[in-house]
């Protein structure tokens, strides 16, 4: 097998006095060496994503054990990120004295069935988590409409831990939702209106390429390329000239006690020159992420705030949570839209609706420029969990999204 230097993420506790670094080396003089530093701030009593360096050694395999005998230790599976350089591996943090300690352990080669797996059908892509359907990414265009609207380049159906839909395509009295998505409504091309993607009028996602980046015991990431275009914007033969190039990962984590993550890295090039992009020309001004959930019974919104009494526009917050009991569930359940610092606005504005979508709105009413040489990098995650927001710690998990590392693109 061949043999990779990696740095990964780890957790084992140890006395601070010791200098495991030497006492593994002592011991195992080929064994990989490496640490994690826990931030100060990290919640605990839950499991954490952790991301780590190697500070001797090689490591092994794309897939890693963790253990030390000596402590009780392991073995524990934590996966390689070719992105990063990262493995990565959920731990609990379940003592106070560890939040702000550096963490030393070794790790060798492991044997491991891939849990967390994408199969690509004529549609698109499903995911899933050890044999559970978790998503579906919608690579072909479609509509369900007739053709009045045309969409792809989304997900849906996103489901819940129990197999409950959480989200809605097409619905009724917006055709133009689709599930998990990302658009605008306003894409100029200089003073050239070039569609509108967040109502599929003039405007079609193009996917160019689709590839599965890896799978594995901890999770699997899809990467898509995608053209936007837009027939108002054609060459002499009438044939759409791309727009925007935009570049997506997809990264689905396996399920964890009662929760689940799904990353999203949207990043956008602008192809041609004076390239603008801007939401609704009103004071809601929505555009850019977006769930469109499927209305739960006993609907609770949860931001930074507390509970909505009312839908709201313009309110700014760094999480939202929905939550009731959605349709095929069995117990109260939810998922909350989760923001990385590194947004462009952090923390953003949002438009929030008991019965409709909930949106991350940026940049607003007023389109702002994508220049060729600068793309935007759009970093958000939703949090797939059972309970409501209190029960589900929503909030801690935010602030553990806050302190790690963005996906980096490829």
């Amino acid at each position: 097998m061949r043999t990779m230097c990696m740095s990964f993420a780890v957790l084992l506790v140890l006395p601070v006095s010791i200098d495991v670094s030497q006492a593994l080396a002592a011991r195992r003089p080929r064994a990989a060496v490496v640490s994690f530093e826990i931030p100060k701030d990290c919640p605990t009593g839950l499991p954490v994503l952790l991301h780590g360096q190697l500070v001797r050694g090689c490591l092994p395999s794309t897939v890693v054990q963790v253990w030390n005998g000596d402590w009780g230790i392991g073995p524990i599976l934590s996966q390689y990120d070719p992105q990063s350089g990262e493995v990565l591996c959920f731990l609990p943090v379940d003592r106070p004295e560890l939040p702000g300690q550096t963490i030393w352990c070794c790790a060798t080669a492991a044997c491991f069935n891939a849990a967390v797996t994408i199969e690509e059908t004529d549609a698109g892509f499903q995911f899933y988590d050890r044999g559970r359907p978790v998503m579906f990414y919608q690579k072909k265009p479609h509509s369900l409409d007739g053709g009045a609207h045309v969409s792809a380049n989304y997900v849906h159906p996103l489901l819940g831990l129990d197999g409950e839909t959480l989200t809605e395509d097409f619905p009724r009295d917006h055709r133009h939702h689709h599930g998990v998505f990302w658009a605008w409504h306003q894409i100029w091309v200089g003073q050239k209106r070039a569609g509108d993607a967040w109502a599929d009028k003039d405007f079609l996602p193009v996917v160019k390429k689709a590839e599965i980046l890896e799978q594995g015991p901890l999770f699997a990431t899809l990467h898509v390329t995608v053209h936007w275009t837009s027939p108002l914007v054609a060459d002499k033969q009438g044939r759409p000239i791309p727009i925007v190039q935009e570049e997506t990962s997809i990264r689905l984590f396996r399920a964890v006690e009662d929760f689940q993550y799904v990353d999203f890295a949207i990043t956008l090039h602008a192809l041609l020159d004076d390239v603008r992009i801007g939401g609704a020309e009103n004071v809601k001004g929505y555009s850019g992420f977006t769930v469109r959930f499927r209305p739960p019974q006993g609907i609770a919104i949860v931001n930074d705030s507390g509970r909505l009494k009312q839908d709201a526009v313009g309110a700014k917050g760094r999480y939202v949570d929905v939550s009731g009991l959605f349709a095929g569930g069995k117990a109260v359940s939810g998922a909350a839209i989760l923001c990385h610092p590194s947004l462009p606005e952090f923390p953003p504005r949002w438009l929030l609706r008991h019965y409709g979508p909930q949106n991350v709105i940026y940049p607003g009413r007023y389109a702002v420029p994508l220049p060729k040489n600068q793309p935007l990098t759009l970093h958000q995650r939703v949090l797939i969990h059972r309970g409501d927001a209190r029960q589900a710690r929503v909030a801690d998990h935010q602030g553990l999204y806050e302190l790690s590392p963005a996906m980096p693109r490829p």
